[in-house]
C-alpha cells in the first residue's frame, strides 16, 4: 500500500468516524421528547454531516482498499 493509498484510507476512516457520531447525535436527538416545535436547530447540519461522512468515508475507504492490488 502506497503513502498516498493510506492517507485516502485514513481520511475515508475518518470520514466514516464523523458521519457515525453525527448519526449517534441524530439518535439521541430523536429519543428526547420535546415538546416544543421549532427547536430543530443544527439538525440540517447532522443529516448532512451524516449523509457526507457515510457516504465520502464509504467511497474513499472502498477506493484506497480496491487500488491495493489484493
Amino acid at each position: 500500500m502506497t503513502t498516498f493509498q493510506t492517507i485516502v484510507l485514513v481520511v475515508g476512516a475518518c470520514l466514516l468516524l464523523l458521519g457515525g457520531f453525527s448519526g449517534i447525535a441524530i439518535f439521541i436527538r430523536a429519543l428526547k421528547i420535546s415538546d416544543k416545535f421549532g427547536d430543530e436547530t443544527n439538525v440540517g447540519s447532522l443529516w448532512g454531516l451524516f449523509m457526507l461522512g457515510i457516504a465520502a468515508g464509504l467511497l474513499l475507504t472502498w477506493w484506497a482498499l480496491r487500488t491495493t492490488g489484493g
